[in-house]
């Protein structure tokens, strides 16, 4: 009997499949949306000014008290603040102090610096393009608000009616507000007297200028920073011979660092005078008096000393007349009312304009800021 053959079968033997519809694709996975990434808030402010490295001594000592009190306790312990200085001695510096302590005391807070020049470029510009509600909703909806040299508002209707309506939201909803202005609040005749007030209703503060004392502690601290050997005699020469501002103290100080760099000499009395004496810095007086600035200015303009106190307004005359007061306010340590009454009886407010026009036109021309230059050179001479 024949054998039958054993038939094995392959269980796993692949089969082929039965005809199908396709399966349909299956459905693709909606992507997340990305996250909405919130726009870090710009404060303007400076990391490099601190409190730690203002020097205090007794011109400044009731006005730094009074800035670490406001920015341990903002809002409540003085506000407004209102700082006020003349230019260069540390104004700025004390503003964003205190913004930069708010901030680290308080990482969520917005604290905003801003110059009232700022505030009406922003405003204006919001304006012409219809973004007004933006403006407002930025400045209105902070809880520190810093704005430097308030007096620039001056003459700009709209723009101070802009401001004290977000100075009152500020103070209502209890948001801490500093200003720093060139001079006293009762002194800002061209700004409106409702805001004027509200200056006037929280703590002011005033930065005088720095007594020898404090310009040496001033450099030493430079120094002791930077790490560079700058002798006592040296440190002496400077703060004894410019007295007029801290920005002059310390861009001689860097002028006579990079001399040092430069002719790889150390810092001596002999470079420090080297280094010095094309600004004419050097064993000047204090005070220049009013008859040497006027005569000295109609002198360079080839005017009669006469035509700068006369009232008038002929452009050949005019501009002079303006350097010769800006350059009084800076160099002869009188009060602008004294000014006036030394250029024919001319009014607090004509001052001021003459000081700001010239302040923000060197800015912008160089062949007049030359022209300052050379006449404050030459009257530091006392040529």
């Amino acid at each position: 009997m024949a054998k039958k053959k054993l038939v094995e079968l392959d269980l796993f033997a692949e089969q082929e499949p039965a005809a199908e519809h396709p399966s349909p694709p299956p459905l693709a996975r909606k992507r997340p949306a990305p996250p909405v990434l919130k726009k870090p808030f710009v404060t303007n402010l400076s990391p490099r000014y601190t409190f730690d490295n203002f020097v205090v001594g007794n011109s400044n000592r009731f006005a730094k008290a009074a800035a670490m009190a406001v920015a341990n306790n903002p809002a409540f312990a003085y506000n407004p603040f209102f700082l006020f200085s003349d230019s260069g001695l540390g104004k700025t510096h004390l503003m964003n102090a205190i913004g930069n302590q708010i901030r680290k005391n308080h990482p969520d807070m917005k604290v905003l610096y801003i110059s009232s020049e700022t505030f009406t470029n922003e405003l204006i510009e919001s304006v012409e393009h219809n973004r007004l509600e933006a403006f407002r909703e930025k400045y209105r909806n902070i809880d520190v608000l810093l704005i430097d040299d308030i007096q620039f508002l001056r003459n700009r209707e709209s723009t101070q009616e802009e401001f004290f309506h977000t100075f009152n939201t500020l103070e209502k909803a209890n948001k801490q507000i500093i200003i720093s202005s060139d001079r006293p609040p009762g002194e800002l005749d061209t700004l409106e007297e409702r805001m004027i007030s509200r200056f006037n209703s929280g703590l002011t503060a005033d930065i005088q200028h720095p007594d020898l004392e404090t310009r040496m502690a001033i450099l030493q601290n430079l120094a002791h920073t930077e790490q560079v050997p700058f002798p006592n005699d040296v440190i002496l020469l400077i703060a004894s011979s410019i007295t007029s501002n801290i920005r002059e103290l310390e861009g001689a100080y860097n002028r006579v660092c990079a001399y040092s760099t430069v002719t790889r000499e150390p810092i001596t009395l002999d470079l420090c005078r080297r280094a010095l004496k094309e600004l004419a810095l050097l064993d000047t007086p204090q005070f220049v008096t009013v008859d040497a600035i006027q005569q000295q200015v109609a002198d360079h303009f080839r005017l009669h000393r006469s035509e700068l106190i006369e009232k008038k307004r002929t452009k050949r005359v005019a501009v002079p007349r303006m350097i010769a007061i800006y350059l009084t306010k800076e160099m002869a340590g009188l009060s602008l009312k004294k000014i006036g009454e030394c250029f024919g009886g001319r009014d607090h407010s004509t001052i001021i304009h003459a000081c700001e026009k010239i302040q923000k036109d060197r800015q912008k021309d160089p062949e007049l800021n030359k022209e300052i230059e050379a006449l404050t050179a030459a009257l530091k001479k006392g040529v």
